[in-house]
């Protein structure tokens, strides 16, 4: 009987040492080269790790929607993106594992990263997860477009009316549609915060209607109503601001690095014409900043092991993505290494970047937008006036943000 249990734990003890945990790691479908990178990137971490083993299971269709699901359920992975933008949903909820007791421990260095990707994904002081990557938004213009018309290129110093001097300039030498601009909320914020207007004051409550806020407002909706130099994607034939670029229909943009691959596989010949700078500024300089972290499941079963495997995807698995994928190192290192001078205007931008997120009591934020985007659309063709919306938004903003 002795010998079967010695036998038995001798065969416990072994099955231990060799026991293999399996972590699962889920995102949204990339592009194939995103996807190439993180299989890559999975590929690499199993091959030098024998404990743990990783899955990468993306998640198709709607992503949050699907991922809220599955955490209800307990069947969410232990590992998973999470964008900025509903970050505080989730923080807020209690659903993200905080790191700060594992990144202690191991001496894990956010120094590393930049500060405003990290300040992203904190909620109450607490750290819930690690960037990934990130986009800002820069000035792309045409440079042939502008020699045509003789008028001087943008620059990394440029305010608000030296941009707006320059697409009057086409305009009067007779390109019609110096400048396409979107009529979303996100795109508005760095001219609020430029002004030195502010989301949102100290009790969360919405601040757009305070006077430097609307000035940002009034100047970003002037460039199409007043000034006519500026137009939506649609009304110049494109469906987005990269298109707009794309089919030459704009002389100037603004938009993300996304744009830059883009141009790159569509219009080979307009990537070659574009120069990209930084935004223009006013009272300070301002862009936003879009992000997505790695964050671990609270409920997960395997939290040590999850850690090991974060610790890689924002170190040698970001140096992997970021060589394969193409997008913006969050990592400082990796971000030196980086020499394309068409990113350069990106990188800059993250030292003043602000997150694509507007904090509210309950860390929705959803609602809110898509009704003054609602309300942008209609500003850009005059069928209401800045005052009626600045009204509407404060009236409404409370149940906007509610969450019911």
């Amino acid at each position: 009987m002795k010998k079967v249990l010695s036998l038995l734990l001798v065969f416990f003890i072994v099955s231990s040492l060799f026991a293999v945990t399996t972590i699962k790691i889920s995102g949204w479908p990339g592009n194939p080269d995103e996807e190439a990178a993180i299989k890559a990137g999975v590929k690499e971490f199993n091959s030098t790790h024998s404990n743990i083993q990783v899955v990468w299971e993306p998640i198709p269709g709607n992503y949050l929607e699907t991922l809220k699901t599955r955490l209800s359920a307990g069947t969410a992975p232990d590992i998973f993106y999470v964008d900025v933008y509903f970050f505080q949903e989730f923080a807020s909820k209690n659903v993200l594992l905080p790191l700060d007791l594992y990144i202690k421990k191991d001496k894990f260095d956010l120094n590393d990263y930049f500060s405003t990707l990290v300040d992203a994904f904190k909620f109450n002081n607490r750290i819930y997860g690690i960037a990934k990557d990130f986009s800002t938004l820069a000035l792309y213009f045409n440079k042939e477009i502008f020699d045509k018309y003789g008028v001087s290129y943008p620059t990394n110093n440029d305010t608000w009316f030296d941009l707006l001097d320059k697409a009057l300039q086409l305009k009067r030498k007779g390109f019609k549609t110096p400048l396409v601009l979107a009529a979303d909320f996100n795109r508005v914020i760095p001219f609020i915060l430029g002004a030195n207007g502010r989301l949102v004051d100290e009790n969360l409550n919405t601040t757009l209607n305070e006077p430097s806020s609307r000035f940002g407002i009034k100047f970003y909706i002037d460039l199409v109503t007043k000034y006519g130099v500026a137009f939506e994607p649609q009304a110049v034939g494109a469906g987005w601001i990269g298109e707009a670029l794309g089919k030459e229909k704009v002389a100037m943009g603004m938009s993300g690095p996304w744009t830059l691959g883009f141009l790159k596989g569509s219009y080979p010949d307009v990537y070659k014409k574009m120069g990209i700078v930084e935004m223009p500024s006013l009272i300070k300089k301002s862009t936003m900043v879009y992000t997505v972290s790695w964050s671990i499941n609270k409920e997960s079963k395997h939290k040590k092991e999850a850690w090991e495997v974060l610790k890689f995807l924002v170190t040698r698995g970001q140096e992997i993505f970021v060589e394969k994928a193409g997008v913006l190192a969050s990592r400082k290192d990796l971000a030196s290494k980086d020499t394309d001078p068409m990113k350069i205007p990106f990188y800059k931008g993250a030292e003043y970047a602000h997150p694509w997120s507007v904090p509210t009591p309950t860390g929705i934020f959803s609602v809110a937008n898509d009704q003054i985007n609602s309300r942008l659309k209609d500003l850009f063709y005059n069928k209401i006036t800045l005052d009626e919306t600045l009204n509407q938004i404060k009236k409404n903003y409370p149940q906007w943000i509610s969450g019911q």
